[in-house]
């Protein structure tokens, strides 16, 4: 199968893992050229964010900025109990009402990642697909750090962490909740909202999804690029799901990365569907799905695995693998197939807009 090619079978995603990732050429020229620049995602809080923001001024440099088409303006919000959000709404120009609207969360293991590292996408959302694009700056997890007197040496250490679980996703809820509220401020039709993020971001999404749907609130259409939908190792292994094993010292994330960020995440139980949506007990009247797999990343096996399972409820999916590439390959440009996945991005999104339109 070449690479970010849509399958025109149904289900079995995770039955062809194997071939997902098998080599990408291009791939392995440009690493082997350009290992000391490719990071992994292993470290304290600060030199993560550091390695974010030199990644994510790499990219912007070789990019052609995404200027017209769109009004953008920053908002706060306020939670039910006073924590303030900060938003991103990205609107068409010119001007429509009753356009759809898509909360879009950031990616970085619910500890890293802004409304700039999105920024990019946001836009291209909005102007490609000629919808309403609502960025959040939710909750990260952010390290408190403690001197301690011992032996006459001082020492440093970090302590519990602020905004741990469930913070972001408190915070994606609100924003969903303020959708619902204010449609005279962003003037989209709250009867066609879609939720969508990456990696954790996707976490978010999958996860308000099936709080939605408990809680009586209509979402349309998720989108969920290399998302984190299981976290539970016991129910990994039970469910056959070996990538983040396959997978373990992959560029960019590897299991290590996504241990420390599970641990800064700190949920009480990483089984819950609110931290592992794969483990829902019901996927019935889900909303269509698209979804985007990397072919060698250590998520790989449960995005597949949360395909198939949408599917096995009658859920409309669409999925786009990326043979042999790693998690979020895309941010360097420089590989031909991050056009691509940006290309199929917005392909997805016009697919999920046909399968709500009524």
């Amino acid at each position: 199968m070449s690479p970010g090619k849509v399958s025109s079978e149904n289900g079995q995603w995770l039955a062809r893992r194997y071939e997902y990732g098998q080599e990408h050429p291009e791939w392995e020229e440009f690493y082997f050229k350009n290992k000391a620049s490719v990071p992994t995602l292993v470290g304290n809080v600060k030199s993560l964010r550091e390695i974010m923001l030199n990644v994510k001024m790499g990219g912007q440099n070789k990019a052609v900025p995404i200027t017209k088409g769109l009004v953008v303006n920053d908002q706060v919000i306020s939670s039910e109990d006073g924590v303030e959000i900060k938003l991103r709404i990205y609107t068409p120009f010119p001007p429509s009402e009753g356009l759809p609207i898509m909360i879009y969360f950031h990616g970085g293991g619910w500890a890293l990642g802004d409304l700039e590292g999105e920024d990019r996408t946001c836009r291209g959302i909005c102007v490609s697909t000629r919808m309403v694009v609502v960025g959040v700056n939710y909750r990260l997890y952010e390290s408190i750090l403690s001197i301690c007197l011992l032996l006459g040496t001082t020492l440093i250490q970090e302590s519990a962490p602020e905004h741990p679980y469930p913070a972001a996703l408190n915070d994606a809820w609100a924003t969903l909740e303020w959708v619902l509220a204010n449609q005279a401020t962003h003037k989209a039709n709250v009867n066609k909202i879609l939720v969508g993020g990456t990696s954790a971001g996707a976490n978010l999404a999958a996860v308000i999804c099936h709080q939605a749907k408990a809680r009586g609130v209509t979402i349309r259409g998720q989108l969920l690029r290399i998302p984190i939908v299981c976290q539970s190792t016991p129910h990994y292994r039970d469910l056959g799901l070996e990538s983040m094993n396959y997978y373990h010292d992959t560029p960019i994330l590897c299991r290590q990365s996504m241990v420390q960020f599970l641990e800064w995440y700190s949920p009480p139980d990483a089984a819950d569907m609110s931290v592992s949506p794969l483990l829902a007990m019901d996927f019935t009247d889900l909303p269509p799905a698209y979804i985007q797999v990397c072919g060698r990343d250590p998520l790989r096996d449960e995005g597949l695995a949360y395909a198939d399972k949408l599917e096995e409820y009658g859920v409309p999916v669409r999925v786009n693998v990326y043979q042999g590439l790693p998690h979020a390959f895309w941010i360097f440009p420089e590989i031909s197939t991050s056009g691509q996945a940006a290309q199929e991005l917005l392909d997805g999104i016009d697919w999920l807009l046909k399968e709500i339109s009524d």
